[in-house]
């Protein structure tokens, strides 16, 4: 074929890719994912006046009325009312252009005076319109009402579009990319045009490829390797502050690792180890203590976190079967997750694949010992003082040194003695936290992690069932494995299914006294995943014979992939923050009122002077003390929380207004 035909070819595989793209986006815009954010009103008003105003959102393809409901029983005695609705079509969330007020002409000024004020909420951003802002509204008439516009609302700014409740444009762009590959059968005609674009291409990827392959072979590895990286923090990043911190990153930022605090203050969880919140404490005294700052510290963690996999797969297979693990790491949705939340889950992803490669260094080489010895306690003493799950880990590395040297015949009993001594070094690194924190707080407690069940019949079935798959693997390795993996590689594999199996069966076994078994704290785990699927995946397509093990694990991987595209994090949409600016906000413009605030059981009296929110710490209310009003901003459940809180306080529950900041999270105006 000459070059001007695979030119034109190539154009027109270029524009059918683009016009076949944006065909299937438009046919399914939903296929994409989180776009728009949710869009809910409230208006304060006098109960008297509540069937005078009603929202109009202008929206695609014209303007809609929403009724509003009230959220609590306008019996009672109060004579404020929260009026409520939620900006949808059906169950779908639309592309919002703006909302105003819609009041009858003849009675607008009435009404307007009646409104104490109007709270939008627009994903996890608070617009609050006082009642001085409402009657200051200029209206504009339309078939006998007036129609005031809520000026100033908008979630972020966009060349696409002017919604108030769009994500945002680079939003657009990584959702996009990602449902691309996720969903390949979505987009199946733009694939069609770029596998044709491919073959028509062959040749020149060919020599570009060889060309770099003679010339530049550190940049071919780590041109594919910062390109996956890259997108893993631009899917890690995308997002990262759209939901407020929940109560446990509450914890982390606002009490373990507070700058404003004692030090100490990083010892005082008994489930934690100090070490990831002394990193936190010091990234915030360096960037601020913000919760922007803190998420994004987890951002870069789970980033390297793709870095630290890629050079432990290489370690025992080749480059692209490391790129292949680090891709999967990338994209993994449960990582994505645990790297948007101020926790040290992602820490411990991050540690344990260079763990894993100090420990096989030591294990298989016989000179510098002390040396290889050193860095593997460093990284392993950072993994125990970051979860207590991590001395399961390392105490399954000490069995599989055991069993690996007398199996390989290289069982020493020097360096076995000296790798013991490592390991109670250590352990003895937890020794000020034990003594300080855990023994007291944790052992001794039985309220400690009281959350966690003990072991139901699935995880006993799952305990059970680990023996049995072992014993396949056994019988796999001797039959099917030598054969398309390498020896190095059946190492790895040896070791990383030991490993979970041990850690399993270990808090299987503790759990089975004192419950510990909790799937977050497997997290450390996660990054076996990828590598394993990633080995025998590259291993089983350079054999030929094995081409349904390579479907089996191809389809393995994509599932893994694709599960949890929309992850949310531990605290699902939280919405702690918005709801804090809402309250900030209305006390602000009430001045003459007394104003306070009843924090939950489980909060910590630090969180709410979290700097990141920038709103203004109310006093908390004192039983016995005189306030005009009181805010009620429950981290989990409202109503049991709201139900307890005021029964204790002796609240009569006709006193209580409920303004709805999402579909599950409510802060409550309670007029004592």
């Amino acid at each position: 074929m000459k070059t001007w035909q695979k030119a034109i070819l190539a154009i027109i595989c270029v524009l059918g890719m683009g016009v076949s793209f944006a065909h299937h986006l438009f046919k399914d815009p939903d296929i994409v994912g989180e776009i728009k954010a949710p869009v809910h009103v409230n208006i304060e008003i006098d109960k008297n006046f509540m069937r005078f105003v009603s929202v109009i959102a202008t929206l695609n393809p014209g303007d809609t009325l929403y009724q509003l409901s009230p959220t609590t029983d306008v019996s009672g005695i109060l004579q404020p009312v929260v009026l409520y609705s939620e900006i949808r079509q059906g169950t779908q969330v639309p592309f919002v252009h703006g909302l105003f007020l819609r009041i009858p002409k003849e009675s607008a000024g009435e009404v307007l005076d009646a409104i104490d004020g109007v709270s939008v909420f627009i994903g996890n951003k608070t617009f609050y319109f006082s009642h001085s802002r409402v009657t200051g509204l200029q209206g504009r008439e339309q078939g006998g009402y007036l129609l005031y516009k809520l000026p100033g609302l908008e979630y972020k700014k966009s060349v696409i579009g002017p919604w108030i409740n769009w994500y945002g444009d680079f939003n657009l762009a990584v959702k996009t990319a990602a449902a691309f590959f996720v969903y390949p059968a979505q987009f199946i005609i733009t694939w069609l045009f770029l596998i044709c674009l491919l073959i028509i291409c062959r040749s020149e990827i060919a020599g570009i490829y060889g060309v770099l392959r003679k010339r530049h072979i550190l940049l071919l590895e780590l041109l594919p390797l910062g390109l996956v990286v890259l997108a893993g923090f631009m899917l890690r990043f995308n997002g990262y502050i759209r939901h407020s911190a929940w109560f446990d990153e509450l914890y982390s930022a606002c009490t373990a690792s507070n700058p404003n605090r004692p030090f100490l203050s990083v010892s005082e969880d008994p489930g934690n180890p100090p070490f990831y919140f002394i990193l936190l404490r010091f990234w915030f005294v360096v960037f601020g203590w913000t919760e922007q700052s803190g998420r994004l510290l987890s951002v870069l963690l789970g980033s390297a976190a793709v870095i630290s996999l890629y050079v432990m797969v290489k370690r025992f297979a080749n480059r692209k079967t490391a790129l292949l693990a680090s891709v999967f790491m990338a994209a993994n949705t449960y990582l994505i997750g645990y790297s948007q939340e101020i926790r040290g889950y992602i820490l411990e992803a991050f540690l344990v694949p260079l763990i894993v490669i100090r420990f096989f260094i030591f294990m298989q080489k016989r000179e510098r010992i002390f040396k290889n010895l050193a860095w593997y306690g460093i990284l392993s003493v950072l993994l125990v003082n970051t979860h207590y799950y991590g001395s399961l880990f390392v105490l399954a590395n000490f069995i599989f040194y055991i069993l690996y040297s007398i199996r390989t015949k290289t069982f020493i009993w020097k360096k076995t003695i000296l790798f013991f001594a490592g390991n109670v070094i250590i352990a003895l690194s937890l020794l000020p936290f034990f003594i300080h924190t855990a023994l007291r707080q944790a052992l001794l407690d039985k309220a400690f992690n009281s959350f966690i069940p003990r072991p139901g019949i699935m995880l006993q079935c799952t305990a059970a069932a680990i023996p049995l798959f072992l014993l396949v693997y056994v019988y796999l390795r001797r039959t099917v494995f030598p054969g398309i993996i390498s020896k190095q590689r059946r190492y790895l594999l040896d070791y990383m299914l030991f490993a979970g199996a041990a850690i399993f069966l270990m808090a299987f076994g503790f759990s089975l006294y004192r419950p510990i078994l909790y799937q977050r704290y497997f997290t450390l785990l996660v990054p076996f995943l990828p590598a394993s699927l990633a080995l025998v995946l590259a291993g089983t397509f350079e054999n030929s014979h094995s081409k349904p093990v390579t479907v089996l694990c191809a389809i393995a991987m994509y599932i893994c992939i694709l599960a949890g595209y929309e992850y949310k994090t531990g605290g699902g949409n939280s919405a702690y923050r918005e709801s804090h600016v809402y309250i900030s906000s209305d006390a602000e413009s009430h001045p003459k009122n007394k104003s306070g605030e009843y924090p939950p059981i489980e909060q910590r009296a630090d969180a709410a002077g979290f700097y990141g929110y920038s709103f203004n710490k109310l006093p908390w209310y004192v039983s016995g003390d005189t306030y005009d009003v009181v805010y009620f901003n429950p981290l989990k459940k409202f109503k049991e929380e709201l139900d307890t809180a005021t029964a204790a306080l002796g609240i009569n529950p006709e006193k209580i207004l409920r303004i709805r900041v999402n579909e599950t999270t409510s802060v409550f105006k309670i007029y004592p």
